[in-house]
């Protein structure tokens, strides 16, 4: 049945209505950034006092907080470089927090007054598609006082995605704007090296969840040769488009979502989002789901590969910080390493190149002294670089200290090992 409601259209008028001090205001990103009602929003000169929930997709979008207003505060939980004014000035709330809880307190805690989201032409009963960003749920939407949408034809109609009736979005604007990009080439020799050790983990049959970076287009560039591979994902580029046409990820062995590619955002060039268009075995899935601890332990051989920027020899990890600055954020890395160390035959993996600064930093250190820790040692399964592999789980304190300096550089393997002799001293 078509429902005889409609939205209103989107005017100036009605933001100065709802931008007021106090709101919260919670912005859609990457290639579901509303960027014409952005512009609107730009166009209403607003100076109110109201908190933005930044969803942006570090490479592809960055909330623009000054042209919404001069007296917006961010809220974000990815710190990145375009917003260290906002930090200096006294308007950035960073959260650190694992992708499902931001997303679960954005459903529960955050009181959400307003959502900007982009979605697809409505089809004959009126209900429009979130297509290829569709990270959001529908409990959010139900909570938010007021909806607005941009409504793109550029964006397909994704019938495994979240579906919108128009009837509960109470504003809409219609624009044809190109939709934000993302590209990134295959690493180096040096990632193809990690890429290469990383293949040998990777069995038939497995599911993946990969990261986004130049790494992750190499890892997959390596995975030619295996058979039935399954993808359950926070994020979905193209690299993986190769392995689906040659049949080499088809889903066929995925224990849940037979079949299927899962993933809640997509990230790529404008061909890329008509091929996605076109796959009818792409199911587009909230937060609440693609990262959620229930569903991916019922994914057997779940391999989730991702990256970082540092590890110390107890094995913890730092995706947050350099030399003591915020530079980004946790993200799902959390929630995958655990998802994966939970799944029945699940490997968890982090890759990261030995050194930093042309060799001069190693990026494996005797201990996080002034970073974060952003994932426990607890929960690190295998670690991989150009020199090779170590599997923590299982191992002893020493043990984990001697795999991990096995594959530092070699140029500071003899100083880790005297840093961690003198660490051992007081243990």
């Amino acid at each position: 049945m078509v429902s005889t409601k409609q939205p209103a259209a989107l005017s100036v008028e009605s933001i100065h209505q709802y931008f007021v001090d106090g709101a919260t205001v919670l912005i859609s990103g990457g290639c579901g950034q509303p960027d014409a009602v952005l512009d609107m929003v730009a166009e209403a000169g607003l100076s109110s006092k109201f908190r933005v929930i930044d969803c942006s997709v570090p490479g592809m979008t960055a909330t623009e907080l000054d042209r919404l207003s001069s007296q917006a505060i961010l809220n974000t939980g990815f710190f990145l470089g375009a917003y260290r004014p906002f930090h200096e000035q006294g308007r950035l709330e960073y959260v650190p927090a694992y992708h499902s809880a931001r997303y679960r307190a954005m459903e529960e805690d955050y009181n959400i007054n307003v959502v900007l989201i982009k979605v697809s032409e409505p089809n004959e009963q009126g209900v429009c598609s979130a297509s290829l960003h569709a990270d959001y749920s529908q409990e959010l939407l139900s909570k938010a006082d007021v909806v607005i949408a941009e409504i793109n034809p550029n964006l397909p109609f994704i019938r495994d995605a979240l579906q919108i009736p128009l009837a509960d979005i109470d504003y809409t604007l219609s624009s044809d704007t190109p939709l934000r990009e993302y590209g990134v080439a295959a690493g180096g020799d040096l990632d193809l090296v990690i890429a290469q050790h990383i293949a040998g983990l990777v069995d038939d049959g497995d599911c993946l969840q990969l990261g986004i970076g130049a790494l992750p287009v190499s890892i997959l560039q390596t995975l030619g040769d295996k058979k039935d591979l399954g993808v359950h994902t926070g994020l979905l580029t193209e690299a993986f488009v190769p392995l689906v046409e040659a049949g080499v990820v088809n889903g066929s062995k995925k224990t849940i979502d037979n079949g299927k590619m899962t993933t809640g955002i997509v990230a790529g060039s404008r061909e890329f989002y008509q091929w996605c268009g076109n796959y009818s075995d792409l199911s587009m899935r909230p937060v609440s789901y693609t990262h959620n601890a229930g569903v991916l332990s019922q994914i057997d051989n779940l391999v989730a590969i991702n990256t970082t920027l540092e590890i110390d020899l107890f094995g913890q990890i730092n995706s947050e910080t350099i030399r003591g600055k915020q530079i980004g954020g946790g993200g799902g890395l959390v929630d995958f390493l655990r998802g994966a160390r939970s799944s029945r035959g699940g490997r968890s993996i982090i890759a990261l190149q030995s050194t930093a600064k042309g060799g001069s930093i190693s990026k494996i250190a005797p201990l996080l002294k002034t970073a974060p820790v952003t994932a426990i040692r607890n929960d690190v399964d295998y670690v991989v670089t150009e020199y090779g592999i170590a599997r923590l789980s299982n191992l002893s304190v020493d043990k984990r200290a001697e795999a991990l300096i096995a594959i530092a550089h070699p140029d500071f393997r003899e100083t880790l090992a005297s840093e961690w002799e003198t660490l051992m001293l007081s243990f």
